[in-house]
Parts: structure tokens; sequence; C-alpha cells
């Protein structure tokens, strides 16, 4: 019994010195408060853009978005807090006194904080909001715009609006806004995204570029040729036969003198003629018959 007892007492101050030596367990992790609030974010109601529903804006331009949020609960909400995030080529071009700005890299957000209350199953929606394209934004640079609503009272017990904010500004702290009082008003239309409830909302943005002028082809001048001179040819003079009249000039020297082989071949002429009259002339005084009485 003694050694029985001996080897009992051993185990206990063993296990003992397990415990002392092993580290304290880590402590459970504190669950992450939850919203009681049952939310549903969406937006309106517009035709499939591209194979997602969005809204078609150029460059430079304003983004009409419409944020809304439904109480899918039983019970009232008591104030309303919305998360909105653009990236790349949207930016805020208005700032509302109600929220707080944040800059993250390529990410800008907007905490903004309404004092309403949303009956069950009412919605309501954010419009005027202040999202707008760059100048030169491009196609691949723009996406949705992603919008988080959340009960006042849940966001309060994580620390309150501006402090949600500044945890999500790696670039400096949030900023406030300057402008007037962002508001809530009941949508006209009926909206989409609110099955299953989800308070995190998609709202499509897509960009459509200038059409570039298609150039109108300019037709060449068909070169027209200049016409060539057809050569006149020189009228051919006939001699004029011997002993003919020269034109008459009106007493001013008539025309050219006549020279060269056609002077040659009338004086030959007329050698020719003189020969021959003088010998018919010669025979006939030969032949000549006497007359005897």
């Amino acid at each position: 019994m003694r050694r029985h007892a001996g080897l009992t007492t051993s185990a206990i101050l063993l296990a003992a010195g397990f415990a002392a030596a092993t580290p304290a367990a880590a402590a459970a992790p504190t669950p992450s408060p939850t919203d009681s609030a049952r939310l549903a974010a969406g937006t309106e109601d517009r035709p499939p853009v591209d194979g997602r529903r969005g809204y078609r804006v150029g460059q430079g331009a304003d983004v009409p978005a419409l944020m809304a949020v439904t109480n899918k609960s039983d019970t009232p909400v008591d104030g309303l807090v919305v998360h909105v995030r653009i990236l790349n080529d949207l930016d805020f071009t208005k700032t509302y006194e109600n929220c707080w700005y944040a800059v993250d890299s390529n990410q800008e957000s907007a905490w903004c904080e309404f004092d309403v209350t949303l009956a069950p199953g009412a919605s309501l929606a954010a419009t005027g909001v202040g999202i707008a394209t760059r100048a030169d934004a491009r196609p691949e640079n723009i996406s949705s715009i992603v919008h988080h609503w959340r009960s006042k009272e849940f966001v309060d017990r994580l620390g309150g609006v501006q402090k949600r904010a500044d945890d999500w500004a790696t670039e400096g702290r949030a900023v406030r806004g300057t402008g007037g009082t962002l508001t809530l008003t009941t949508p006209s239309g009926p909206l989409v995204g609110l099955e299953p409830p989800n308070p995190i909302g998609f709202v499509g943005v897509v960009l459509v570029l200038p059409a570039t002028p298609t150039p109108t082809p300019t037709a060449t001048p068909t070169a027209t040729p200049t016409p060539t001179a057809t050569p006149t040819a020189a009228p051919t003079v006939s001699p004029a036969p011997p002993g003919a009249p020269a034109d008459d000039d009106g007493g001013q020297g008539g025309g050219l003198p006549v020279t060269g082989a056609q002077t040659v071949a009338v004086a030959g002429v007329g050698g020719v003629l003189l020969l021959l009259g003088g010998g018919g002339y010669l025979l006939a005084r030969r032949r000549r018959t006497r007359f005897v009485a």
C-alpha cells in the first residue's frame, strides 16, 4: 500500500509539474460582434449591359449610382451606416459632412452615417453620392461600386464611423467631408440583389468610349494628259507653169522670185522649142517649089 501510495503521489506531482511547465492555453478568441439587423443591399433594376447590370457612362462623367438597403428584420433599425468603395479610374467628386473619406492605395472609400429609422420591409437609397469616371478612364480600370450597409448600433460597438474609416486609411487618416448632408430617399422603382439577404451590394459601371471617326478616303484626282499639238503639214506649193503670170500683190513687189531647179527646167524647155522652130524654117526653104509660067 505504501508503494502504491508513493506511486500515486509521484503521478500527482508529475502531472502538476507538466501543468506548470506547459504554457497557459490560448484564450478562446472573442467572437466577432454581429449585426443584429438583417439588411439587404440592392440597386435599381436595369437591363443587363455586357453580361452584367450597370450604368453606361463616358469618360469624365458622373455615375448616377443608386445604392439601396432593405430591412429584412422584424423590428425597425435605428440609424444606418454605408461603406462605399471604389477603385482605379473611379473618384469621389463630392464630399459630405456626414461622411468620412479614406484612401488605401488604388482604393477610395467613404463611411457615411444616417440618422434615420428603417421600418421592417422598407427600403431607402442613397443617390448623388458623387462618383465619377476620370477624364482619361480606361475600360479595364472601371469596376463595380461596392456598398456595405450596417446598423449604426453595430458600428458604434466597433468604435464609431470615424474609427472605422481610419482603419481603412493607409495613406494618412480619414478626412471628413465639407459639403452638405448626404440623405436617403425612398426608391421609386423595383430593386434587385435583395435575395438572399446580403448587406453587401454591387453597382456595375460600364465605360463607353467615344467612337473613333472613320477617315473618309479622298479620291485621288486623275491627271488629265496635256493635249499634244498635231503638227500641221506645210502646204506644198506647185510650181507655176512656164509663162504663167505672177500673183497680183497690189503693186507691192509681187511674190518671191522663182529660182533653183524650177528655173533650169523652164530654160531647157525654151531652148528645145527654139531649136525645133529654127530647123522647121530651114526645111521649108529647101523644099520650096518654083513655079514656071
